[in-house]
């Protein structure tokens, strides 16, 4: 998705410790453990109640960062931020997440994983990451913090009860 700013920009605000409780509709706490380069750490809070770790794997200054996420040893997926110049001011923010499907739905019969992934799974994350990036556009281009689950809930991070 296109933000109207440089990639300096937008790279210091993907950057800045803490970020998500300004700008991800989902996230209700983000709590930074160490931060800044390859094996920065921090942990969302969803609305939902939902705790995951992020681990940084790859820290590019200007060009986005690789990490892991997930609770507790495993990873659940691989996900990546990158930022690519569009025009001198209008630069695009793409995230990207390789779901470890088998790790994260281990608690489900193995007959049943491929129709949640592709049911369930799938299509939300999918307007996860939207919505997400969407944040980001939003807080970068009015400075206002986004609101709780400002472009719909999702039925995997959003407390539904909103």
């Amino acid at each position: 998705m296109n933000i109207n700013c440089s990639t300096e920009k937008l790279w210091d605000v993907i950057s800045t410790p803490g970020i998500l409780e300004f700008c991800h509709p989902f996230c209700k706490e983000n709590k930074v453990t160490r931060w800044g380069e390859v094996g920065a750490q921090d942990t969302i809070q969803y609305y939902n109640g939902l705790i995951l770790n992020r681990l940084f794997t790859e820290w590019d200054v200007g060009k986005g960062y690789k990490l892991l996420i997930g609770q507790g040893r495993y990873a659940t997926a691989k996900v990546i931020w990158k930022i690519t110049a569009e025009e001198a001011e209008i630069s695009m923010l793409s995230i990207s997440i390789d779901l470890y499907s088998d790790i994260a739905l281990k608690r489900y019969p193995k007959y049943l994983r491929w129709a949640i992934q592709k049911f369930y799974l799938l299509p939300n994350m999918s307007k996860y990451v939207k919505d997400v990036v969407q944040g980001f556009k939003y807080y970068i281009e009015t400075g206002k913090r986004i609101e709780k689950n400002q472009f719909g809930n999702n039925r995997m991070f959003s407390n539904m009860k909103t």
